[in-house]
């Protein structure tokens, strides 16, 4: 016994260092933030992310976090890249409806740029004992990374649920029918806070299933094409208890004196139960496949789940739904709609001149919205690296991005009822390629017998539409008259003469596109139908306009094959946009082979840039 104990007593000491090394959660660190896939209306699980163990991150802390000497700065990092230009952002902990959280006092920074330049942009910290914080951000970059940082205040660690939906944003909302908010589209967005029963406090029908407004928002709409109609509305706050009706507005959309209810959900807690007993009745509500009920009244019967049936939507018809915070907490909620009917709006568009640019070079964007009802307000968002950022009016705009990679331009568009609908498109920014190296031309013979390259090609910048008619720069400047073919000659840009003699036609370029091709191919590549659907859009919408298809090659093989192979290119372009209805006699093939290339560099890159057609949209000036 005497000579066991000791190694017995070296054995649990050994044990209890041990215990005490816990790891730090891997964000730890801002290079080592926790990247965020999903960013639409998206939730973690209630204990998904802990800061336990976590260890200064050496950032300086942010404005609303206590100081340094109050606060162990025990943080952990998140990353999300920005799909639309409003977050909603939300860490809740220990409360009651949250089971698994337990950090209190939770706080939390959002950054942009990069770890090694953060900029602080939002900050929220619970000095209340809320055990909950939550904000809204707006003007966020699509496709900028953004960085979240999470924390305790005073040195409080513990588990929680991030949740974060990051939406194109909608008016404000308003609590009373008369003034209600538009929808006119099924995007979801998230409310920030509800925080009266606004003007109008009797206007529920009497005998429906919410007995009156204490905190609330109202939303209407006209139906499109005709279908279903579903929702789920989740509170910001998951203890709070969110009620909700459905109505008929058979006056229309500005009429709301007679209203007639569709779905009633005003279920919750029953009194002096415990949480077990009604939890089904509490946090996200709506209308859902799958359930037959249409009212569900207070308290939460046996039968009740928060959930009534889908709403079947006709056309033309006009519905309002009222959301109320029966906790007047003031906390808002996200809504997220689904099922087969569409609702009534503009169509938000816009053309740009090219789908891929080089660093540097101007991009012309140009509206080309609808709505019958007129369109009062554009606002554009032109993405990371672009000067300028964002602007105003419906174009056209010139951009220019200073750095390269995928960029994302957003168009919110509203009208003069408050309706908002936001277009986003990509687009491809390439590095400005380096000058060429002086080449010696090949001999006459080698640019004759030579083989055109069997090698797949780089991408290259695929001009897509450009708006019409477009200011024109001096790289973008026509060859004068002198250095084009001489059968090009009667194709001329506005205020250009030469040869008085002869009976000159002038046409406008209102838009040009550029596909590329395989090295001895006449296949339209996947890449490229893109930019074939916006000129085929742009026929069909412009009947008086014609399409000049001018098939080229690279400069290595002989005439006669580099003149079959381009007359193939142009022929691959017509038939594609001939298939899709558009008359044969406003594409006008025209056939140059070798004899226009882009740059008399031989390099490969540079012969893979001369196998193309281009498009170029004309209307004839009378």
């Amino acid at each position: 016994m005497n000579f066991r104990l000791p190694g017995l007593l070296i054995f649990f000491c050994f044990w209890l260092n041990m215990g005490v090394v816990i790891a730090a959660p891997v964000n730890d660190d801002c290079s080592k933030a926790f990247p965020l896939r999903d960013v639409t209306n998206w939730c973690s699980s209630p204990r998904q992310f802990t800061n336990y163990a976590a260890t200064p991150s050496g950032v300086e802390s942010p404005g609303c976090f206590p100081s340094f000497f109050s606060d162990a700065d025990n943080d952990v990092w998140f990353k999300f890249t920005a799909v639309a230009t409003t977050a909603s952002i939300s860490v809740t902990g220990a409360i009651a409806s949250n089971p698994g959280g337990t950090l209190q006092n939770p706080q939390f920074a959002l950054y942009r740029g990069s770890c090694s330049g953060l900029r602080e942009i939002a900050c929220m910290s619970d000095a209340q004992g809320y055990n909950i914080v939550e904000t809204f951000v707006s003007n966020l970059a699509i496709g900028e990374t953004y960085y979240l940082r999470v924390d305790g205040r005073n040195s409080r660690t513990g588990t929680f649920q991030l949740c974060i939906n990051n939406f194109n944003p909608v008016p404000s909302p308003s609590s009373d029918c008369a003034t209600a908010v538009v929808l006119c589209d099924k995007s979801p967005f998230t409310v920030p806070s509800v925080t009266s029963a606004g003007r109008d406090r009797r206007e529920l029908p009497p005998g429906i299933c919410v007995p009156e407004e204490s905190q609330s928002v109202w939303y209407k709409w006209t139906c499109d094409q005709p279908g279903t109609l579903t929702f789920t509305l989740k509170p910001v706050n998951p203890s709070d208890d969110l009620d909700f009706v459905v109505f008929a507005l058979p006056g229309g959309i500005d009429n709301h004196a007679f209203k007639v209810p569709l779905r009633c959900v005003a279920s919750g807690e029953n009194v002096g139960a415990p949480y077990s007993a009604w939890a089904r009745c509490s946090g996200a509500t709506g209308l859902r496949g799958g359930e037959s009920d249409i009212s569900e009244g207070e308290g939460c019967a046996e039968w009740d789940n928060n959930f009534v049936a889908p709403l079947l939507m006709e056309a033309g018809k006009t519905y309002a739904l009222m959301v109320n915070n029966y906790h007047n907490t003031g906390n808002g909620f996200s809504i997220e709609f689904g099922g087969t009917g569409t609702f009534a709006g503009p169509k938000a568009h816009f053309t740009v001149n090219k789908l891929k640019i080089s660093q540097g070079q101007k991009l012309w964007v140009k509206n080309a919205s609808s709505f019958p009802g007129g369109i009062k307000n554009w606002e554009w968002n032109f993405g990371v690296g672009a000067k300028p950022q964002s602007a105003r009016g419906a174009g056209p705009h010139a951009v220019e991005y200073s750095s390269p990679g995928k960029k994302s331009i957003s168009l919110l568009i509203e009208t003069s009822n408050g309706c908002q609908v936001t277009k986003v498109r990509n687009i491809q920014v390439v590095e400005a390629p380096d000058p060429p190296p002086p080449v010696k031309e090949p001999e006459p013979e080698e640019a004759e017998t030579a083989p055109e390259d069997l090698v797949e090609p780089v991408s290259q910048p695929a001009a897509s539409v450009s708006v019409g008619p477009m200011p024109v720069t001096e790289m973008e400047k026509p060859p004068s008259p002198l250095e084009e073919e001489e059968e090009d000659e009667e194709i001329l840009q506005p205020g250009q003469r030469f040869d008085t003699t002869r009976t000159v036609v002038e046409y406008l370029v209102n838009y040009e596109a550029v596909i590329y091709f395989k090295a001895d191919s006449s296949s339209i590549q996947e890449k490229d139908i893109e930019v074939l659907e916006e000129v085929l859009r742009i026929l069909q919408e412009n009947p008086r306009q014609i399409a000049f298809v001018e098939g080229h090659t690279n400069n290595i093989p002989s005439d006669e094959y580099c003149t079959k192979l381009g007359t193939e290119r142009a022929e691959s372009a017509i038939t594609w946009l001939a298939d899709r209805g558009i008359e044969r006699d406003r594409l006008i093939r025209k056939v140059f082979g070798k004899k226009k290339v882009v740059t008399k560099d031989y390099s490969l890159q540079n012969r893979r840039r001369n196998q193309r057609v281009e498009i170029k949209i004309m209307e004839r000036i009378e």
